[in-house]
C-alpha cells in the first residue's frame, strides 16, 4: 500500500517539465505516480512515442485527456506506411482508461464518467455548481483530476460543497470524514502535486 501519491496533470508533450516533476515527486517521498490525461499535445504527435517512454520509465499510471483522444483520432485516419509505429502508438492511446478507481479514490482527466464530454467539461467554472453534481453521482471519497491547469479544491461536508484554494506555501491538511475533489496544477505550467495517504495532506509543489 503506497503511502504518498504523486500527481501530475496536462504535461502537453513537454517532456523535460514532466521528468522534472518526476523526480521532484520521487524525492519527496511518492511510492506511486499518476498522470490525470493531456499526457500529449494533439499538435505534438512527434513526441507521443517519447512520452509514452517516459510513462514506463517511471511506471506511472495514467488516465486519458481531450488531448491524448485526439491523438487517438488523428492516428486512426494515418495509413501505417506514413506513420511506421502507428499500430503501437495507438494501441497505448486505446488502453489508456477514462478513469482509475482504486482505494477510495478516482483519478481522471475531468469529469469521473465514461462519455465523451466528460474530457471536455471542466469541473471548476468559478463556482461549486458543477462539483455538487459530481458529488451526488459518484461515491469516491477523493477525486484527483486536471484539465483545468489551476489548482483548486471542493469539500463536501453533508449537503454542503465549497470551492476552495488550495495553498502555494504550506501543506494543506484534509479530513478523511468529508468527501473532497482536487484540481491539480498542469505540469506545463510548473506544478505538480503529492498527497501524503496517512496523513491526509496535500502539498502543492513547484517544478523548477
Amino acid at each position: 500500500m503506497p503511502k504518498k501519491i504523486g500527481l501530475l496533470a496536462d504535461s502537453h508533450s513537454e517532456l523535460e517539465a514532466l521528468e522534472a516533476a518526476v523526480r521532484i515527486l520521487l524525492g519527496r517521498g511518492a511510492d506511486r505516480l499518476f498522470h490525470l490525461g493531456d499526457i500529449c499535445d494533439s499538435l505534438r504527435l512527434d513526441l507521443l512515442e517519447d512520452s509514452i517512454r517516459l510513462l514506463r520509465k517511471y511506471g506511472i499510471l495514467a488516465v486519458k485527456g481531450n488531448n491524448d483522444f485526439l491523438l487517438e483520432n488523428l492516428l486512426l485516419g494515418q495509413p501505417p506506411e506514413m506513420a511506421p509505429g502507428t499500430d503501437r502508438l495507438l494501441a497505448f492511446l486505446r488502453g489508456l482508461p477514462m478513469k482509475i478507481e482504486w482505494g477510495g479514490m478516482c483519478f481522471a482527466h475531468s469529469l469521473p464518467f465514461d462519455f465523451l464530454r466528460a474530457f471536455y467539461e471542466p469541473i471548476d467554472i468559478g463556482s461549486p455548481h458543477r462539483a455538487r453534481e459530481v458529488f451526488s453521482l459518484t461515491s469516491f471519497r477523493i477525486l484527483f483530476c486536471g484539465h483545468s491547469h489551476q489548482p483548486v479544491l471542493f469539500r463536501q461536508s453533508g449537503e454542503a460543497v465549497e470551492r476552495l484554494p488550495i495553498p502555494s506555501d504550506r501543506s494543506l491538511q484534509l479530513d478523511p470524514g468529508k468527501r473532497y475533489i482536487v484540481v491539480t496544477g498542469a505540469v506545463v505550467e510548473g506544478e505538480c502535486s503529492l498527497f501524503d495517504l496517512e496523513q491526509w495532506r496535500l502539498e502543492r509543489l513547484r517544478i523548477p
